[in-house]
């Protein structure tokens, strides 16, 4: 298969893939879960007449003194009728009569006794919360393919939601394989790397609700590799690979996938670092394999494994957020691929780090997104903006 430009590779991983299943689940376990279904309200809000501050709700506005009869504190009901001359103290959240006209605040009264006198003028409905006036019952609340982040979580609880459809957690397999790779702290080795992909990927894809199965690294031999992947597909709708799809000689990844009867979606992209990205099929289930360079398996984690994953989790939004970011040093791309140039944000500006070897990851640790020069682009000059995508976008809500 001939390389695919950058655009063209996301566009054809997310047409391969689809959400995966459907659950309903209580209000209490849907917290970072990805909405399967339009949330609507499942009452009006507030439910019944109440006072939006602590004060005093009033029977006639035409007059100078009210007399108190009674109080209601937070969440009671006042289910009697006020008299012309009669006031009664609520707390805020506290019934309001029916007949009331206005709430009052404190701080805008006076009492003597059981008598209230008021400081200026009330208008007509001040400061009730009249039912439904924030939400009608079957009031669209949150659409589908959002996550219900805290937030979400918390104004959902508040509407009185008991039951939500989410998709179900993406289930992740993922196999590490290269024998040079030691576990981290380990005592180091001259020739050996330490693995870090891990480190990387786990987080992430926890991060994005996915239920993980890590197994590696294994060893550059076919049979392995071929029974760890099959291993893998028993119970997972996603298996990641690392390593094993270049052009050298152990680079089994390629073959195993044909005898094992995946179909090629996507054979390497125009796009660097991470040119040696392969996706295949077999049913429902994706096999996305990942170059072993760190660099390049962190370009195409974010630029292609997130989108990937979002889509198969149900998101509303996959594709990575874009921004038009000046430039406070030149970039230089190459006319053909996609360069992926690490930056770190400096006074709003991006500014590229030095070192943007793909066989350098240390970098890393000062960089703060990356920038994108299209396969037409092969310099940003100081002053002009370029596509850049921060970190911390990669796992939130956007599109492309």
């Amino acid at each position: 298969m001939v390389p695919v430009s950058y655009p063209d590779a996301l566009r054809l991983l997310l047409a391969t893939v689809s959400p995966v299943g459907i659950e309903n689940v209580t209000i209490r376990k849907a917290l970072n879960r990805i909405t399967a279904a339009p949330v609507m309200a499942p009452q009006a809000l507030p439910n019944s007449r109440r006072s939006a501050v602590d004060g005093y709700a009033l029977g006639d506005l035409n007059r100078h003194r009210w007399h108190l009869v009674g109080s209601r504190a937070a969440g009671e009901l006042a289910t009697e009728a006020l008299a012309g001359d009669e006031a009664l103290a609520v707390m805020t959240g506290g019934g309001v009569p029916e007949n009331a006209t206005a709430v009052v605040r404190v701080e805008g009264s006076h009492q003597q006794g059981t008598l209230l006198e008021v400081v200026g003028t009330v208008p007509p409905g001040e400061n009730i919360n009249e039912p439904a006036s924030e939400l009608a019952a079957g009031e669209p609340l949150l659409g589908t393919g959002y996550r219900v982040d805290a937030v979400r979580h918390s104004a959902l609880c508040y509407a009185g939601v008991t039951c939500i459809e989410i998709y179900r957690p993406l289930r992740v397999g993922v196999m590490l394989s290269g024998p040079e790779l030691l576990p981290p702290g380990s005592t180091p080795r001259p020739g050996a790397s330490y693995e870090c992909h891990r480190a990387l990927l786990q987080p992430v894809l926890e991060q994005l609700g996915c239920q993980c199965t890590f197994i590696g690294p294994v060893a550059d031999q076919p049979q392995i590799i071929r029974d760890s992947v099959e291993h893998l597909a028993v119970d997972h709708d996603l298996i990641v690979t690392s390593g094993g799809v270049s052009m050298g000689k152990y680079d089994f990844v390629r073959p195993l996938l044909h005898q094992q009867e995946f179909d090629t979606v996507l054979d390497r992209t125009r796009i660097k670092p991470g040119s040696p990205l392969l996706a295949a099929k077999r049913g429902e289930q994706l096999f996305v394999a990942m170059p072993g360079y760190p660099a390049a398996f962190l370009v195409n984690l974010l630029v292609y494994l997130i989108p990937v994953v979002k889509r198969m989790s149900g998101w509303k939004e996959a594709g990575p957020l874009w921004q038009e970011t000046v430039v406070s040093a030149p970039l230089r791309g190459r006319a053909g691929r996609s360069d992926m140039v690490r930056v770190k944000l400096r006074e709003g500006r991006a500014e590229p780090l030095g070192d943007q070897l793909t066989s350098h990851y240390a970098g890393f640790l000062q960089a703060d997104g990356l920038a994108w020069l299209d396969e037409t682009r092969t310099e940003v000059a100081v002053g002009e903006s370029v596509a850049v995508c921060w970190f911390n976008a990669f796992l939130n809500e956007g599109g492309a």
